[in-house]
């Protein structure tokens, strides 16, 4: 390495860490409840100027973009699997649990996208990524129940399971339809195994 390409490389790691500063920066807002943050809010936040912000990212639909890879980078961590293989009343349990986790996680993200996604190709592109990826893991891990009824039955109990564990059912819960909201996640996660389970109380048990 040259002397000539030190201050270059220095330059690219300050710019690096000041875009990373501005796209956590805007993510700790919307988990804060901010779902439209400014340009000021976020460059407080991040400790830069105002200026900055625009510097490194030539528009909003950047910023969306970047904002949206962090997210789904951290909450691919959230995410696990339930061998399908395992009991029934395991995977209800254990589904029930980290898709509770899950949902928690993205609420303020789904919120904010709300405000944002007509507006913002995107936010929206992302809201329907990751209801399709929901709908996937619903699929995935109870295989067994599914593939055990005609195809018209098993599309409908899909549909009725996606349903419930869904982001927009949590979203009810939490916000006060009853006393799920009393009793915060653990109660709305309560009540998911609880749908859960009446939906595939009369499906025939796998193997």
């Amino acid at each position: 390495m040259t002397e000539t390409t030190l201050p270059t490389d220095g330059r690219a790691a300050r710019a690096a860490r000041t875009r990373d500063a501005i796209v956590d920066a805007s993510i700790g807002l919307v988990e804060a409840g901010d779902v439209r943050p400014t340009a000021p809010r976020i460059a407080a936040r991040a400790g830069v100027s105002v200026r900055s912000v625009f510097q490194h990212f030539d528009d909003l639909p950047s910023l969306h973009t970047a904002v949206v890879s962090r997210v789904f980078e951290r909450l691919s961590m959230l995410v696990v699997a339930v061998d399908p293989g395992l009991s029934r009343a395991y995977r209800i349990e254990a589904f029930a649990r980290y898709r509770a986790s899950l949902l928690e996680a993205i609420t303020p993200f789904r919120r904010a996208a709300a405000v944002h996604a007509p507006f913002a190709p995107r936010i929206a592109d992302a809201v329907a990524e990751g209801n399709v990826f929901l709908r996937d893991q619903v699929a995935a891990t109870f295989a067994p129940e599914l593939a055990a009824l005609p195809p018209g039955e098993s599309r409908e109990l899909l549909d009725a399971l996606a349903a419930c564990a869904s982001w927009g059912t949590w979203d009810s819960l939490r916000r006060g339809t009853g006393t799920a909201d009393d009793g915060g996640p653990t109660a709305a996660e309560a009540v998911l195994r609880r749908m859960l389970r009446a939906l595939l109380a009369e499906v025939p048990a796998p193997g």
